[in-house]
């Protein structure tokens, strides 16, 4: 049993690279440059940058073992929590492998002074509906469980959160504005700009439109 998760391991492992256009190293370099230390702060990064919570808890126990595969080293180890199977990284239809890493960090970095906020509103929409799946679609990182019911515009002078949040928006909400002169994704928006509005009831109207 322990060779057969070895194996499983050993797949993801040879197959970060090619999946995610980074190997094992350089993701272990991209967690400890990342400035997270506590385990659930690592996995929703690691979720932000387009591993599904299982491989993202996978990478988090590797990073913790000192880079160390938990069982390519050992295979005598007893590890109970077996690795999930392959597939780790999202993969929206008809975009090639190397797309589909969907690198919401680098999006982010448009929001300038406003990005630990962007990655704050993230991170808060994925515990408020834990199915989210995060990738990146021109300007905007886009939120599915599992169709896309939200939004986000990166901006260094405000981030505008786009949904459809029905009566559940009362005051919150106002009508979207256009991006760049397009239209807008969904037909309303939260203009956001302090953490303090990352409360529950803005956990409130995320969950109200991924129900929709």
């Amino acid at each position: 049993m322990v060779s057969a998760y070895a194996e499983k391991e050993r797949e993801f492992v040879a197959n970060l690279a090619e999946d995610t256009g980074r190997d094992l190293a350089g993701w272990m370099t991209a967690i400890a440059q990342s400035g997270h230390t506590e385990r659930n702060d690592i996995i929703d990064w690691l979720r932000l940058q387009g591993f599904q919570f299982a491989w993202a808890s996978w990478l988090e126990r590797i990073h913790h073992n000192g880079g160390r595969l938990i069982y390519g080293v050992d295979l005598s180890t007893k590890q109970t929590d077996e690795p999930p199977s392959r597939a780790p990284m999202l993969r929206p239809p008809a975009q090639p492998a190397k797309a589909t890493v969907a690198d919401v960090q680098s999006l982010l970095l448009e929001a300038k002074g406003l990005r630990p906020l962007a990655e704050h509103i993230l991170r808060e929409i994925g515990r408020a509906v834990p199915a989210t799946e995060f990738t990146t679609v021109g300007p905007l990182v886009t939120m599915s469980a599992p169709q896309p019911y939200a939004a986000l515009h990166p901006s260094p002078r405000k981030l505008r959160l786009y949904a459809n949040f029905g009566v559940a928006g009362g005051n919150r909400s106002k009508p979207a504005e256009a991006i760049n002169k397009s239209a807008p994704p969904f037909a309303e928006m939260l203009v956001l700009d302090d953490a303090r509005s990352i409360d529950e009831d803005f956990r409130r109207l995320i969950r109200a439109a991924a129900a929709r």
